[in-house]
């Protein structure tokens, strides 16, 4: 597998590392995207209002009606029985009586470009509805995402040992639910000056890695960090490039409900590349080598 150029010394590669970077900007401050979410709640089995009213449970943006629909849960699904003229659309149809919504369907309150939405979601033996408001994303500070600068060492070389086949890997999300995945393999690689591994997930399009290291609840989020690293070639080898490390959705907003890091995945060194958290203006801690003043 040939070497990928390194931000850190090669000018086009940075200048593509920018633009990977504004494209995770633009992705947090969309209409669902992270700095968008106004809200995360579980359904109940009995009926309960939804709207902006201050009696409902599950509240929604000041801006929406007062009371836009009656939920419920029905078995795996969610019922919903609009109300009056809440201009409530399901899956981009009018809805005007009542339905059930499954996992995964979008909510749309009114016809505006920018209408707050509700996405249905299902965490173990919870259903919940998360909502968005494209006003916040909108609003939100672009400086609110951090990184550090490329510094050399921390592109670096790695080998993938492969699990055997079919195993398994347990995640444990912040609620305590636990979710099996595929297990791609070890991720082995030289870092500051010592040897490292790491499990590896495997993905439609290659391996997922969530990390933690020793910027963890200091510079970066507590809960570690994710990086996608491109599928290993037939001997094994690939890159794996921290410079593109992003935090989880959980170090954006309290609406989340993030996953935590196998605790085999726990660094001794401070990577100091990819997203960090921000800091007050003269405190940022400025990008360097593997392995200096860790």
């Amino acid at each position: 597998m040939t070497r990928p150029a390194d931000p850190a010394s090669s000018s086009a590669a940075r200048t593509e590392l920018t633009a990977w970077r504004r494209a995770v900007l633009a992705e947090l401050a969309g209409p669902r995207g992270w700095w968008s979410a106004a809200g995360l709640a579980w359904v109940r089995d009995e009926p309960e209002n939804w709207g902006s009213a201050p009696a409902c449970r599950m509240a929604l943006p000041a801006r929406c009606p007062a009371r836009v629909a009656e939920l419920r849960r029905a078995g795996d699904g969610l019922e919903v029985r609009p109300w009056g003229e809440a201009r409530l659309r399901l899956n981009g149809d009018p809805l005007t009586s009542t339905a059930v919504a499954p996992d995964g369907s979008v909510l749309r309150i009114g016809d505006e470009p920018d209408a707050v939405e509700a996405v249905v979601l299902r965490r173990g033996e919870r259903l919940g509805l998360r909502t968005f408001d494209p006003r916040l994303g909108a609003e939100r500070d672009p400086r609110d995402l951090a990184w550090y600068d490329p510094t050399p060492g921390w592109l670096v070389a790695a080998h993938l040992r492969a699990a055997p086949a079919d195993s398994r890997l347990s995640i444990v999300n912040l609620l305590g639910d636990v979710t099996e995945v595929s297990l791609a393999g070890y991720l082995s690689f030289d870092l500051a000056g010592s040897q490292h591994e790491l499990l590896a997930v495997a993905t439609a399009d290659g391996l997922f890695v969530h990390f933690r290291d020793a910027t963890s609840g200091h510079e970066t989020y507590g809960a570690g960090r994710f990086l996608r690293v491109a599928a290993a070639d037939t001997a094994g080898l690939t890159w794996v490039d921290f410079h593109r490390a992003v935090q989880p959705p959980c170090a954006h907003t309290p609406h989340a409900t993030c996953p935590m890091p196998p605790l085999a995945n726990r660094l001794r060194v401070a990577v100091r590349a990819g997203e960090r958290m921000r800091r007050p203006a003269g405190t940022q801690p400025a990008g360097r080598r593997p392995g200096a003043d860790d």
